[in-house]
């Protein structure tokens, strides 16, 4: 059917939104042993000779490209702006489990933030710097992030320089 106004049309987008968030499992169970025994499995799986132990998640950055915003949007619209990529952005940090899906997001750090200050600055960051995730399990980061007892990153070695594939 035709959409009358864009008013309807944003009415009809967030009530999809919202059906996919009633339905959409994002969650990274910090605190329930056996739920990473299972995340860590899955990892092992795919690992070459299912040797790689340990690790319960992947965590990135990203920058969603946006159109600029103004002053009427936003208070400070070059918050949003990234000057190495010349565009303006929103930055996610994300963690996926071995099959890629989402097991924990954040988008609200500026932009312009690096990966691994945006990511210390959020409620699961913070959790895993105070080492609640429990030992042996682990969050494979790049080398934007931090070497921790929680978080495996790149050696710095360049023959190694294959660790963010």
């Amino acid at each position: 059917y035709h959409v009358r106004s864009s008013a309807t049309l944003y009415q009809y987008i967030y009530q999809c939104i919202d059906a996919i968030n009633a339905r959409l499992e994002i969650d990274f169970p910090i605190n329930d042993v056996e739920k990473l025994k299972v995340l860590e499995a899955d990892f092992r799986a795919h690992s070459r000779g299912g040797i790689w132990e340990g690790q319960v998640a992947a965590i990135d950055g990203v920058h969603f490209a946006q159109l600029a915003p103004s002053k009427k949007d936003v208070e400070d619209p070059m918050k949003y702006y990234v000057a190495r990529k010349d565009e303006y952005a929103l930055l996610c940090m994300a963690m996926c489990d071995a099959h890629r899906r989402f097991l924990f997001y954040d988008i609200s750090k500026c932009a312009t933030t690096h990966d691994s200050l945006a990511w210390v600055g959020t409620s699961m960051g913070a959790r895993v710097g105070r080492g609640d995730l429990p030992s042996p399990f682990f969050i494979n980061g790049d080398s934007a992030f931090t070497l921790s007892n929680s978080m495996i990153t790149p050696s710095g070695d360049p023959k190694l320089d294959a660790f963010d594939f």
